[in-house]
């Protein structure tokens, strides 16, 4: 089959099908939707800003208040800053098994005795 067939076939196919025209009630909606957003953005930088806000607390926590997203990035924020004053004091006492400064030693992999340990 060379270009012209398939097209010719596609065309065909297309011609076969039912039209589809979607309900009035879809299409209503979406002009007002779109109405609205163009509204809100008529209303100035302020409605710009508080819109993405709205968007990203929405992409955050979907179907919640504002301020829940809000308060649970705080509290998370507060955990870790809490956690990362609390924790480097108790790692200074630690002693890390692996280190960039140091060159591996690999003497514990080796028997005392010469023989290969299984």
């Amino acid at each position: 089959m060379n270009e012209l067939s398939d097209a010719q076939f596609t065309d065909r196919a297309l011609a076969r099908l039912p039209a589809v025209s979607p309900p009035a009630g879809f299409e209503a909606g979406l002009l007002a939707g779109y109405d609205g957003w163009r509204a809100r953005r008529r209303a100035g930088l302020a409605a710009v800003l508080a819109g993405a806000a709205r968007g990203l607390a929405q992409l955050v926590w979907p179907g919640a208040p504002a301020w829940a997203p809000a308060g649970a990035l705080t509290l998370a924020l507060l955990l870790g800053a809490g956690l990362g004053a609390v924790l480097p004091g108790g790692l200074d006492r630690m002693v890390s098994g692996f280190s960039l400064d140091r060159t591996p030693g690999f003497t514990t992999l080796i028997s005392s005795d010469g023989e290969e340990d299984l």
